[in-house]
């Protein structure tokens, strides 16, 4: 039998695995390992062990059907080495695909990928430097594209309450406020003009991307007679909005990006009404040229998602849209449903 040619340069294995949980994982692997990732993204995490001597990379990858495994593969210290491994494999007439300058893992990288007679992919790859995380991402998806952030000591916030008289102005001047918080107004004593006008007020204060909150008591559908009384803390309610209602208010001053984030089970009925506790949030929209476009794709899990604008993203598909869209999209937990295209950037992998 003849000998096997031995390729004795520096090989580490190389081992990636897809994840649900990126930031789980790396805890879980730290302690494993003993040692923190030698890279780590909102979208990728290394480490690099010495004994056994292997590179393991984490990929976030939404958990379903399938195995973890994402592919394997060996780093080599020269680019001969691929190339020896690349003569070798179609001198016995497997297939081989060579990328040469490609980025992955931010990294700029020459490899070579090969399939194994099960579906199994190796890549063999060598280093010739690492890439600046900006300079090479061309998306974003996840937690990592969301723009909304928890407010911070530094956040401007300004709140009505539900007991509170209605202010002649909010005190703060235009395009300085973080966030908005109305708590109860839909269910103070205000007459229409007046809820119109401190909606309207909300909308002047916050800065473009700014946030505004309502919290408080509402019903699923208009009254078939008088509102009703109640008692206890509920006895500060002085009306009970359809749901609708504040969405409606939200849009008409401009606000974007309508979300219910709590929509409890009803706390009682009256008159065949549900009454429960519901907090929306909305944002003012940023203030972008309107003839910059980026694109998005919306990845499920309906068949098609609309916007307010009327922009409709078929599932699976690229959309093209004013840059304004794009940043709306990104603010709340709807944004975990989009992958967000940056301009002007080369390909990025996230295979080593």
């Amino acid at each position: 039998m003849p000998s096997l040619d031995v390729i004795e340069l520096p090989v580490k294995f190389h081992l990636s695995l897809n994840v649900p949980d990126l930031n789980r994982a790396i805890d879980f692997y730290r302690v494993l390992f003993g040692r923190p990732p030698a890279k780590r993204h909102d979208d990728y995490a290394k480490f690099e062990l010495d004994d056994p001597p292997v590179v393991f990379s984490l990929v976030p990858h939404p958990p379903g059907p399938g195995a973890s495994l994402s592919h394997l593969g060996f780093r080599v210290g020269t680019a001969a080495a691929i190339q020896e491994y690349r003569d070798r494999l179609e001198a016995a007439g497997i297939c081989t695909q060579a990328q040469d300058g490609t980025v992955c893992g931010y990294a700029k990288q020459n490899k070579l990928w090969v399939k194994d007679p099960f579906g199994n992919f190796w890549d063999i790859y060598h280093i010739e430097g690492d890439i600046p995380p900006e300079s090479v991402r061309t998306s974003v998806e996840g937690t990592a594209a969301r723009v909304d952030a928890e407010p911070t000591a530094e956040s401007v916030a300004w709140e009505h309450f539900v007991a509170n008289p209605l202010p002649d102005r909010i005190p703060h001047a235009d395009a300085t406020v973080d966030e908005v918080r109305l708590v109860g107004s839909f269910n103070a004593d205000l007459s229409e003009d007046q809820r119109a006008f401190l909606v309207g007020e909300a909308a002047r204060v916050l800065k473009p991307g700014g946030k505004v909150l309502t919290h408080g008591l509402m019903a699923d559908k208009p009254f078939p007679r008088s509102q009703p009384k109640l008692s206890g803390l509920a006895a500060m309610v002085s009306r009970v909005p359809v749901q609708g209602e504040p969405i409606d208010a939200f849009r008409q001053a401009g606000f974007v990006g309508v979300q219910l984030v709590k929509f409890d089970k009803p706390w009682f009925t009256h008159d065949g009404v549900e009454l429960r506790e519901v907090k929306m949030i909305a944002w003012k929209p940023a203030a972008t040229p309107t003839a910059e476009t980026r694109q998005v794709l919306y990845k499920g899990p309906f068949a098609t998602a609309t916007a307010d604008g009327g922009h409709a993203f078929h599932r699976g598909q690229r959309t093209t849209v004013p840059l304004a869209v794009w940043q709306q999209l990104r603010h709340g937990p709807s944004a975990e449903q989009f992958l967000f295209f940056e301009p002007g950037q080369p390909s990025a992998c996230s295979t080593s």
